[in-house]
C-alpha cells in the first residue's frame, strides 16, 4: 500500500527523535509510540495525538540504515513510499521507497520482538524552565569536568551539579524556582546522563522539562515525549 505524506513525515519524525537520544528500535502502533535504548536510560513514549497508520503497527530497527536509504530516495523525482503488510498480524513487513529509476527496500522489525514499555510508572510533579545560558553552561561544564552524570537539584533555586573523578564539584544555579504541578514541596535531587540531557536541551533551549515524583525527566520534542530515567 502507498503511504501518504503525513504518514511518511510522522514516521521520519519518530525515527529522527529516537536517533537523537541513542534509541535504535521503535514501535508505532494504534494510539501509541514506544521505545527504549539498549542501556535502559531513555524512553520514547507517546500516547496522545498519534495519527492512525494505514496498517496496524510498524516496528523499526537499524534506524541509521533507514535514514540513509530514505535520504537517498526522497531526492528522486516521483518519490513515493509503500508498505508491504503482513495480512495475518497487520503489521508492516517492509517499506519500499521508489523514485525515478530507483527502488530501495527496508525490512521492518516484528513489533512483538522489540522491547519497549507500555506505560510510564511515574507522575510528573515539577516543571523547570530552561534558558540558553543554562544549556551552554551545562555543555561547558560537561567538557570541563569530564563528567558523565549531572545532578539536577531543586533547593533554593534549581541547579546543575557535576563531579569529576577527584570529587571536584561544579554547581550552576539556572532557575530561581520550580513550578509544582501537583501537591507537595518543591525540593528534589536526581541524577541523569548528561549527554542525553544535552542532546535534548539543545533542541529547545527556551523550553522546559518536567520531573516526576520518582525522578523521571520528561522533555517534549517533535510532538513526542522523551523520558530520561534517573540514575542511582
Amino acid at each position: 500500500m502507498k503511504l501518504d505524506k503525513n504518514t511518511v513525515v510522522y514516521i521520519q519524525s519518530v525515527v529522527e527523535t529516537a536517533k537523537l537520544v541513542g534509541i535504535d528500535s521503535v514501535i508505532i502502533e494504534p494510539n501509541l509510540v514506544r521505545a527504549i535504548d539498549d542501556n535502559n536510560t531513555v524512553v520514547l513514549f507517546q500516547n496522545e495525538n498519534v495519527p492512525d497508520m494505514p496498517f496496524g503497527s510498524i516496528g523499526m530497527n537499524r534506524l541509521d540504515i533507514f535514514t540513509a536509504r530514505y535520504d537517498i530516495a526522497k531526492t528522486q523525482e516521483n518519490f513515493t513510499i509503500e508498505a508491504e503488510v503482513d495480512e495475518g498480524s497487520k503489521f508492516a513487513r517492509s517499506i519500499i521507497m521508489k523514485g525515478k529509476g530507483m527502488k530501495i527496500d527496508y525490512r521492518c522489525a516484528n513489533p512483538t520482538a522489540i522491547k519497549a514499555p507500555r506505560q510510564i510508572n511515574d507522575t510528573l510533579k515539577y516543571r523547570v524552565a530552561l534558558t540558553p545560558e543554562a544549556v551552554v553552561n551545562l555543555q561547558k561544564s560537561q567538557s570541563a569536568m569530564k563528567a558523565e552524570i549531572v545532578s539536577i537539584i531543586s533547593d533554593n533555586g534549581v541547579s546543575f551539579e557535576l563531579c569529576d573523578v577527584n570529587n571536584d564539584i561544579f554547581k550552576y544555579t539556572f532557575a530561581d524556582k520550580v513550578e509544582v504541578l501537583t501537591d507537595g514541596n518543591s525540593k528534589f535531587a536526581h541524577r541523569y546522563p548528561v549527554k542525553i540531557l544535552l542532546s535534548l536541551f539543545k533542541q529547545n533551549t527556551t523550553g522546559h522539562f518536567d520531573v516526576g515524583a520518582k525522578g523521571i525527566l520528561a522533555f517534549a520534542l517533535n510532538g513526542l515525549k522523551v523520558f530520561v530515567l534517573p540514575q542511582v
